[in-house]
Order: structure tokens, then sequence, then C-alpha cells
């Protein structure tokens, strides 16, 4: 899919990630439309975006709120004719304890991770599918894969959307839509200041996510883990299984919150 000329919708898009995303989609010519909770920060972005696409505009507000993300994506309608690709990034990791939270915790993560993705994909597919044009890339985690340490929730969370996004790829595989799953490794963004994880490996910067989302929407990919490296330690998990939650520290990953 061709992204100069398009309409690129990014969720979580107020630093790490969702900002390399948003100001790559830019730079290759797509008009962003920017969504995140910090308003001062998500501003900030959009105006590295409008360097390159002068019409990118940021909504400000919480991607678990159906009736913000339905508003979002009406307005963009009503402004631009369309949305044309979504990226739907936006996600915590709030630090969990199963031990006498495990329900409030996944009902937080999952409201933002899982169906905060699902209301903007809802919004955005109606006009795709008319339109026979659109790409969708949700952003995961390998935690979706790979247990790791303290987020139980959170790799529930990944690991939902992600196995709903490849069962709605087969859904719209004669519609012209594109459907794709992307799974970070250790990310360098903020969320490792919030978190109890221990992990002594090498962070990767957010902009090889971003560029990622570019070649997958140009590709039309369906599934693209970043360091492709940690793609082996997904699939090898299932066959390994108890011996290697051992070395989960060494591999465990976080990505971006909006």
């Amino acid at each position: 899919m061709q992204i100069r000329g398009a309409v690129a919708l990014v969720t979580g898009a107020s630093s790490g990630i969702g900002a390399a995303t948003a100001q790559a989609l830019a730079a290759r010519g797509a008009t962003v439309v920017a969504v995140a909770r910090r308003k001062d920060r998500l501003d900030e972005v959009v105006e590295c975006c409008r360097r390159h696409a002068p019409d990118s505009m940021a909504s400000a507000g919480d991607v678990a709120d159906r009736v913000f993300a339905e508003d979002t994506v009406r307005h963009a309608h009503e402004r631009f004719g369309r949305v044309d690709i979504l990226v739907n990034n936006a996600g915590i990791s709030p630090g969990e304890d199963a031990s006498t939270r495990a329900v409030d915790d996944a009902e937080q993560i999952m409201a933002v991770n899982f169906f905060g993705a699902m209301y903007f994909a809802g919004a955005v597919l109606p006009g795709m599918i008319e339109r026979r044009r659109g790409s969708i890339v949700n952003v995961t985690s390998v935690s979706g894969y790979v247990p790791a340490p303290g987020e139980p929730a959170y790799g529930a969370s990944k690991a939902a959307l992600s196995r709903w996004s490849h069962g709605l790829a087969v859904e719209l595989h004669d519609k012209r839509v594109h459907i794709g799953v992307l799974s970070p490794g250790p990310i360098d963004t903020e969320i490792w200041s919030h978190t109890t994880t221990q992990y002594d490996g090498k962070l990767y910067p957010p902009t090889i996510v971003g560029d990622a989302v570019v070649r997958m929407v140009e590709r039309e990919q369906t599934h693209v883990t970043v360091p492709r490296r940690f793609g082996a330690v997904s699939a090898l998990y299932p066959l390994v299984g108890r011996p290697m939650r051992w070395g989960l520290r060494k591999f465990g990953d976080r990505h971006a919150a909006d």
C-alpha cells in the first residue's frame, strides 16, 4: 500500500514507539492523526510531523473510551474524508500483583491494550472495506508469546490482540484491507522507568519499530517481529516450555505507553 498521500491514525503517539511511528509515516508523506492522553507531548510530536505533512493533527484522549475512539475517527473522516492507515500502538504495563489484584490489573490493562485497539479498528473498518483500501497494524509484544515476570495480564492482552488480528486478517482476506501484527522485543522507551521487571540486555531504539511499521504497510505483511531474533524466542517457547522460563528476564520486553 502506498503511504504518500494517505491519512494515518496512530495511537499512543506522544512518546516512544508511537511518536517514532507517527514521524516515520509523516516523513513518507502521510497526514497523521496522532492520538494519546498527554496533549503537551502529543503537540510536540505533531509539530515534527507537520514538517513533512502540514495538515497533521492531534487528538488527545483515552483510547479505552469507546466514544472518544469513535469520535476521533469521525472527526478524521469529516476533515480528511477517510482513514487509510491505523496503527494501534497505545498500551500500558502499570506493574501487576497477581496475588492481590489479578482481576483489577487485567481489567485495566485489557481496557487499553485490547479493547482500545478494537474500538479504533471497529471505527475505521467500515470505510476501509467500502473503499477496498486500508491497512491496520496492531502493535503487540514478544510478551504475548513468551511470558515475562511481573506481567501476566499484559502478556495476555498482547496475546489476545495478536490472535484477534490474525483472525481478522482471515475474515477480511477478500476485502483488500491489510491487517498486520507487529511484535517488538525490548525497546528503549520510558515504560522502563516504572516497571519492576529486571532486564540486563540491549534496549533497541523506537525508530526500528516505526521503520518496521512503514515496511509492513508498504509490503502488506501479516506478522513481523523486531528485532527479528526475538521471533525465534517466541517460536521456541512452546517447544521448550518450563526450562526456558529461567531465562525470561534476559528476554523480557516492554514497549510504548502513551
